[in-house]
């Protein structure tokens, strides 16, 4: 979609829809008789999200409720955004958009870099790919009407844009199929990514992981028929700098549980168990765009979870890339296996300093947070601290969890280094989040700030609303840009 600023006064008068937002009580920053009339039949008119389309002989006029004044902030500013995108994207060619005013909460390119990353987000559409008949997309253009514009403005328009291409790139990876999205097709993808963008690339088939020793991640593997990989991706933003950020990515493209197998409701979700990896891809793709002074190295494990006659069984003990032997309890509990072995190379083969894992790990998490909170574990509570704070900037919502010593007990193995679940055998048993965290955390080297971000509730939402389509959520996304950008 084209998205561009405006001062004219005179394309205003011409558009032939322009949304405004309207807070409860207050007058828009546009108005005309057709609005001041609508609004004082409906003094209530504005809570979030709510829409009334306004027309006379010249003009369309879409009003979104904004909300109350004082509690206006990013993710309501987005939300408005996206409500404006994905009413009009069947409806309209063209439109204009006024966008609500600076505040006490977020100056003007904030409220610029809302609006747009909202609107560019509702256009994603997993749907469009598979149903043959469906609205045709008519919205092709967005003009962002200011009375003034600044040079920050026009820098929030360009971020939005090539934030939320990365967001929506990992949600389409997200909600395709996993008879299309296998590690293979994640692994063209990131080639693609990595060429476009100019950033380095090292692929690990199973074969070479055995070799090197990834037998955690391999056990896993092994499972499926289709071919399993491990992706290292490096942007080196500042070659003068020893430091380092190794973000690791959990990529179940599917994970039916293995020989513990999932109940079958439901479980066509857990083609969504790879978002941390998409979501990681997508962040690379953002960083290698946007270009910051930083030095991030990507690790992304790539396979499937599958009962076969090859497949790890319960009671089986694996050796790890870091040398820790492992006792499987239950193979559902792969995520963790995959990850640790991907931290491990992160550290030893990319020389990461400071590690951010993205995984959908546990049920328990859900049960802990719901959908709309992301579970936060780390070693490190300075950084954790900043990342939630950040979130909190952007409009993400992180819950920091404990992970105290009194539950390193919980996985104790009697004939191996550890076990891969808690005791109760289960995934979502007692503390099941924080023992996952906990199982992770023992091959994070000492003094290496670390967190670990369970996304298993949020990373996806099959509820419709009115800013954005059902599926994958790129949660995350926005916050790390932040935190890697500063």
């Amino acid at each position: 979609m084209r998205i561009q600023l405006s001062t004219d006064q005179e394309s205003l008068k011409e558009a032939k829809i322009i949304a405004i937002p309207v807070f409860v009580g207050l007058p828009p920053k546009f108005e005309n008789q057709l609005i001041k009339d609508f609004l004082k039949d409906n003094p209530k008119f504005g809570i979030p999200n709510e829409i009334q389309l306004l027309f006379n002989a010249e003009q369309s006029f879409l009003l979104v409720g904004a909300g109350e004044k004082e509690k206006f902030n990013f993710e309501i500013c987005q939300n408005f955004g996206g409500t404006v995108s994905k009413y009009l994207i069947n409806r309209f060619k063209d439109a204009t958009l006024i966008p609500p005013a600076e505040s006490e909460q977020l100056s003007s390119d904030q409220v610029i870099y809302a609006c747009v990353l909202g609107a560019e987000i509702a256009f994603h559409d997993p749907s469009s790919k598979y149903k043959t008949e469906r609205e045709p997309t008519k919205l092709g253009g967005l003009q962002i009407f200011l009375e003034k514009a600044r040079g920050e403005d026009k820098i929030a328009i360009k971020k939005a844009s090539v934030v939320s291409l990365g967001i929506n790139m990992a949600r389409l990876l997200g909600d395709l199929p996993p008879n299309e999205a296998t590690p293979a097709y994640f692994v063209e993808t990131a080639k693609k990514i990595a060429h476009d963008f100019k950033i380095k690339i090292t692929v690990i088939d199973e074969k070479m992981a055995h070799k090197k020793g990834m037998g955690a991640f391999v056990a896993v593997a092994k499972g499926s028929d289709e071919p399993s990989f491990i992706i290292a991706l490096e942007y080196v933003g500042n070659p003068r700098s020893k430091d380092k950020y190794g973000l690791v990515g959990k990529g179940l493209t599917f994970d039916s549980g293995g020989i513990s197998i999932k109940p079958s409701s439901g479980m066509h979700e857990m083609k969504y168990d790879m978002c941390g990896a998409a979501n990681v891809l997508g962040l690379m793709q953002i960083i290698a765009e946007l270009k910051p002074r930083v030095n991030v190295s990507a690790v992304l494990a790539l396979t499937e979870n599958l009962p076969s006659g090859k497949a790890l069984k319960p009671g089986d003990i694996i050796k790890s890339y870091s040398g820790k032997t492992v006792e499987t309890i239950n193979t559902d509990a792969e995520g963790r296996l995959v990850l640790m072995d991907a931290i491990t190379f992160a550290q030893k083969d990319l020389n990461a300093t400071k590690l951010i894992d993205l995984a959908t790990l546990t049920g328990a998490m859900v049960v802990a947070l719901g959908n709309k909170i992301t579970g936060v574990f780390s070693n490190n509570k300075e950084f954790s601290d900043k990342l939630i704070s950040l979130g909190e900037t952007v409009g993400e919502k992180f819950w920091q969890m404990p992970l105290g010593e009194e539950f390193k007990d919980m996985i104790k193995s009697d004939i191996a280094d550890i076990t891969n679940i808690g005791h109760g055998g289960s995934a979502s048993s007692t503390a099941g989040s924080i023992t996952a965290a906990k199982f992770i955390e023992s091959v994070v080297e000492e003094n290496t700030p670390w967190i670990h971000l369970d996304i298993a509730g949020t990373a996806w939402d099959l509820k419709p609303n009115p800013y954005s389509a059902p599926g994958a959520t790129g949660v995350g996304i926005k916050t790390l840009v932040e935190l890697l950008t500063i």
